[in-house]
């Protein structure tokens, strides 16, 4: 084979690659080119990745499935007319991966609306305004004195704050550390959300935490020692998220969401 047929052939067996390439990772992809509400529907089931929280999804001990973010994908699915599955997912950064993954359709929970997730995620309208506050137990519990009770953000200097692992309250501990000048300890705590640090936080188990306001009053109902007066962050709008190409799927949500 002279130089110029050899170099024929490896071009075209460099085509017939690429292209054997494209058709394979074709097959293999498992996000969908159309997100609209019809082929969602012949493609089985709204697959929807949500946590697992008394905000998210819950299953009591009687078996029933409670949560008021459940409540309302499932009422959306009910009007719409349209099979649901769910994927019970804590971690916020695990749920992003599943949905430009193509492993879900949507994720539901709150999920605060920030301008490095707008880049990558497709939000819905807003659900709720929410801020952070820290969760801590109150100051005197059966008439004893809680000596680790904190008042303000200042005294936080020198504290630990647990939360979960990859947790966006991280970010936040981190910028009130600059804002007050001093150090304050973050403590990760892999496989377990906020909401479920702030019930070891109740039992003792850990001094501080930080959780949504909407969760943490909620919370406090049930695990009345909790204190969650001191705010750590502003308000910000939480909602939920689809995939940047799910431009139908999230004007329905949007539809839904206004009317609710």
């Amino acid at each position: 084979m002279n130089g110029s047929k050899y170099f024929n052939f490896i071009i075209v067996a460099f085509v017939a690659l690429a292209a054997i390439a494209f058709i394979i990772s074709r097959c293999v992809s498992k996000v969908p080119d159309n997100d609209d509400i019809a082929h969602i529907r012949d493609n089985g089931a709204l697959r929807v990745v949500i946590d697992s929280s008394t905000d998210g999804m819950q299953i009591t001990a009687d078996g029933d499935t409670v949560g008021e973010q459940f409540e309302l994908i499932r009422e959306f699915c009910r009007q719409q007319n349209l099979p649901v599955e769910y994927k019970l997912e804590s971690n916020l950064n695990n749920a992003i991966e599943d949905l430009q993954d193509g492993e879900c359709d949507v994720i539901v929970r709150y999920i605060p609306v920030t301008s490095s997730l707008r880049d990558t995620l497709l939000f819905t309208e807003s659900l709720i305004h929410d801020k952070q506050v820290l969760v801590q137990r109150k100051k005197v519990i059966d008439k004893v004195v809680n000596d680790s009770f904190v008042h303000n953000q200042l005294e936080l200097a020198e504290k630990t704050v647990t939360l979960a692992e990859e947790s966006p309250s991280i970010i936040r501990i981190n910028n009130l550390s600059k804002e007050i000048g001093d150090t304050i300890y973050i403590n990760t705590i892999p496989n377990y959300d906020n909401e479920a640090i702030a019930i070891m936080v109740s039992k003792g188990e850990f001094q501080y935490t930080v959780l949504g306001l909407h969760a943490a009053t909620r919370l406090q109902k049930e695990y009345k020692n909790l204190d969650i007066h001191l705010s750590i962050g502003f308000s910000q709008l939480h909602s939920w998220a689809v995939r940047k190409t799910s431009v139908e799927l999230c004007d329905s949500l949007n539809s839904f969401i206004k009317n609710c």
